[in-house]
């Protein structure tokens, strides 16, 4: 059994989609969360990406689609 919360597990598999997203210069998400997610997990992470300026997130039917510029070097 793994020792990782749910809130980490899910943090992680966040970082992962929108990495590819950045990868592929999309700049954009769309969140689904699976059957079997915490939603209070779910909820203080989306609350959490809406405290950055840079990012905008609507609530799909599905999830949240979240888009993001990047910040000024």
């Amino acid at each position: 059994m793994s020792d990782t919360s749910a809130y980490e597990q899910l943090a992680q598999r966040i970082q992962i989609e929108i990495a590819g997203a950045n990868r592929r210069e999309i700049r954009q998400v769309h969140l689904r969360p699976r059957e079997d997610d915490d939603v209070e997990a779910w909820e203080r992470i989306i609350g959490e990406i809406d405290e950055n300026e840079n990012v905008a997130i609507t609530r799909t039917p599905e999830g949240w689609l979240v888009s993001w510029v990047p910040s000024e070097v």
